[in-house]
């Protein structure tokens, strides 16, 4: 559905979120949309696959299956853009061709590993695609998935929202910008990983009715997460010059890479209550409260102080991040109260949880 709205809609979606670009801009991003618009459903058929192999317990599959969607997409982009021997390649059209693609044989690879029972845990054979659907399994899917799906939405939109107001300030800011959110996306790996894995590991331990080990063991995921991602922040802020030549050679570009990046190192330390902490309630089917938060926060100080510190007042890109960081503040200060009184585990029987407080259940 989305892909089609996507499909026929493209042309304004690209007015809105590029209104300043050229026609010649415009019309190479509409191209890419649409072709990339068409690998959607296998997106979601490698994204759903690999969860539900990371919630059996198997982390490595999915691993290689995305890294060689990865490795796929570069090999076969840099053939369709450069071309090979005597042809020419395809140009911009062969960046989304590639992806596409690569996408496509890796939802046939999730497919094919989910038939043969790769995984002892969990084999879904291929005819059982085409069995009656289950209503209850469907309504209690719909009960997790909806409220992240519109956390997602609202997010990913209000995210949208901010970085227009970015594209308003000139070249250099908008690159730098870019640049930075890229590093500061190679800083939070870590981090990332550990959101998933502190999913898996509450819905596991609470699936075996261990509710103090998960308890336990996402404060454990938490302050890991935290200590980790602050060493590597503060570490790597020194070097911000350094990595931003491997991006650029403009120095009013790399100026504001540079800023960016420093200000990232010093809010790091309430990053993962505001993202490692919600992966782990939502292993508790905990996902409507994330939702909330998100709204407040997205909408409510990321838009709303971006918008003030960065237009109104003058600010820049920096007002725009001040507001990204306040929109950290308030998700961690929420996210951690949720965890240190134990109402994420609302959905489980106290007596139940007390029980296994008193008699912990040893580790796997």
């Amino acid at each position: 559905m989305l892909a089609a709205v996507i499909h026929y809609f493209g042309q304004q979606i690209i007015d809105v979120v590029a209104g300043e670009a050229t026609p010649d801009v415009k019309a190479l991003a509409l191209t890419y949309l649409e072709l990339t618009v068409l690998s959607y459903p296998a997106a979601a058929i490698a994204l759903i696959g690999s969860g539900a192999l990371r919630g059996a317990g198997n982390t490595k599959i999915p691993l290689l299956i995305n890294g060689g969607m990865n490795i796929l997409n570069i090999i076969i982009s840099s053939i369709l853009i450069y071309g090979i021997f005597s042809w020419q390649g395809l140009g911009f059209v062969g960046a989304g061709l590639g992806l596409t693609i690569s996408r496509y044989i890796g939802a046939i690879a999730i497919i094919w590993v989910l038939m043969i029972g790769f995984n002892p845990a969990l084999r879904i054979p291929f005819k059982s695609y085409f069995k009656p659907l289950n209503l209850a399994i469907i309504w209690e899917v719909m009960g997790i998935g909806i409220p992240a799906s519109i956390e997602s939405v609202l997010f990913n939109g209000g995210k949208l929202l901010t970085q227009m107001f970015v594209s308003g300030m000139g070249t250099s800011v908008i690159a730098g910008n870019f640049i930075a959110f890229s590093i500061a996306a190679l800083i939070n790996l870590p981090g990332n990983a550990l959101g998933s894995a502190s999913t898996i590991i509450t819905g596991r331990r609470l699936g075996n009715g261990q509710i103090a080990q998960a308890e336990i063991q996402l404060r454990h995921v938490f302050w890991l997460s935290t200590i980790g991602l602050t060493a590597i922040a503060w570490l790597t802020a020194p070097f911000a010059g350094v990595m931003a030549s491997f991006y650029t050679h403009d120095q009013d570009v790399k100026e504001v890479i540079v800023i960016l990046i420093w200000l990232n190192a010093a809010f790091m330390p309430i990053w993962a209550a505001s993202w490692v902490l919600p992966a782990g309630f939502k292993g508790a089917r905990d996902a409507r409260f994330a939702m909330w938060v998100s709204m407040l926060g997205m909408w409510g100080c990321r838009v709303v102080a971006g918008y003030t510190l960065g237009i109104v007042l003058g600010w820049g890109v920096v007002g725009v991040w001040l507001g990204m960081f306040f929109d950290w503040a308030v998700r961690a200060a929420l996210f951690y109260w949720r965890m240190v009184t134990g109402r994420w585990l609302w959905k489980y029987p106290r007596p139940e949880r007390e029980k296994c407080i008193k008699q912990p259940v040893a580790s796997e």
